[in-house]
């Protein structure tokens, strides 16, 4: 069974200068684990409202790619930034904080339901869309206690 990221995936997005230093005295268990950890991360977002089985479903090798670009990408540099904390946590380059705050402020709306993913939907055993309902005000609670 293949891994939902691949080595080509990360040659697109990241030099494989940087690669190797991030790597430095690891071994691809290392990297494996910050995958895993980007995508459970990933998961907890997108979980209400989106079919995560069907999102980051494992390739195996020579099946064609119908993994959606943006979250592979997205995947990466959460697993990239995780790999970097791990490493030196005072020296993240600032691109890297930066790329992985906005992937934070994406899945957080997307969460909330103000952005949109193209991405399968949950849905139930006839096939039916299910939606994450939430209540929600624009105004603060109140203390309403006599």
């Amino acid at each position: 069974m293949g891994r939902f990221i691949t080595d080509q995936d990360y040659s697109a997005l990241l030099r494989d200068e940087i690669k190797d230093i991030l790597l430095e005295d690891y071994t691809d268990a290392k990297l494996y684990r910050a995958e895993d950890m980007a995508i459970s991360q990933i998961k907890n977002y997108l979980f209400g409202r989106y079919n995560t089985d069907a999102i980051f479903k494992p390739r195996a090798d020579g099946e064609p790619d119908g993994r959606n670009a943006h979250i592979v990408m997205v995947t990466i540099d959460c697993a990239v930034y995780h790999l970097y904390t791990s490493l030196a946590p005072n020296k993240i380059p600032q691109h890297r904080a930066d790329r992985y705050q906005d992937v934070l402020n994406w899945l957080k709306d997307v969460s909330r339901g103000k952005a949109m993913a193209d991405l399968p939907k949950k849905t139930d055993n006839n096939g039916n869309d299910l939606y994450d309902f939430r209540i929600t005000s624009e105004y603060p609670n109140e203390e309403n206690r006599w």
